[in-house]
């Protein structure tokens, strides 16, 4: 059910992508500050919103699982955690992995957001037997980002050019 959180924190709610989250996704992909490490760093027009959207929504309804939008307790929209199946060419790491991304919008900056949403997400997944392995990519310039890879237990796998590939096994699998 789209309004039934996926995952809880102490602060957040993670819930399933749906079709009312299209306007919170277009709100964050216009801002530079939010997509500057993102493709070629340019906000995406109404075209790449609607497809990343829909994509989002067939992703769900072939897996069971996909994006979610992270919500803080007043309910407000606060971000986004992507999670899409890659294949093992998909990966970029060579082996069939899960892969998760994040925004966060900038005036939840700094408030350790990020971390507990994507954190949150990889605990779900691994405790649901959803994932056996995650990939995360990050520009190298994207300090910020490479940051909360480290604290959620990533680890670097390789980079291809500016792109950092980072990895995390399930725990004991």
């Amino acid at each position: 059910m789209a309004n039934s959180p996926w995952a809880r924190t102490e602060r957040l709610e993670l819930r399933r992508w749906a079709p009312e989250h299209l306007e919170g996704l277009r709100a964050l992909a216009a801002l530079p500050e939010v997509v500057r490490y993102v493709g070629d760093g340019t906000p995406w027009d109404d075209a790449t919103v609607a497809a990343k959207h829909e994509a989002a929504l067939e992703h769900w309804r072939r897996s069971g699982f996909g994006w979610l939008a992270v919500l803080d307790a007043p309910g407000a929209s606060v971000g986004l955690v992507s999670v899409n199946e890659r294949s093992v060419g998909e990966s970029g790491i060579g082996v069939p992995a899960v892969e998760i991304g994040y925004w966060v919008a900038p005036a939840a900056w700094g408030r350790g957001y990020g971390t507990e949403a994507a954190g949150a997400v990889v605990d779900a997944l691994f405790a649901r037997g959803l994932a056996d392995r995650l990939v995360a990519r990050h520009d190298r310039a994207n300090t910020a980002s490479g940051r909360l890879l480290g604290k959620l237990g990533f680890v670097p796998h390789h980079a291809v050019g500016a792109l950092v590939y980072s990895v995390l096994e399930r725990p004991g699998g």
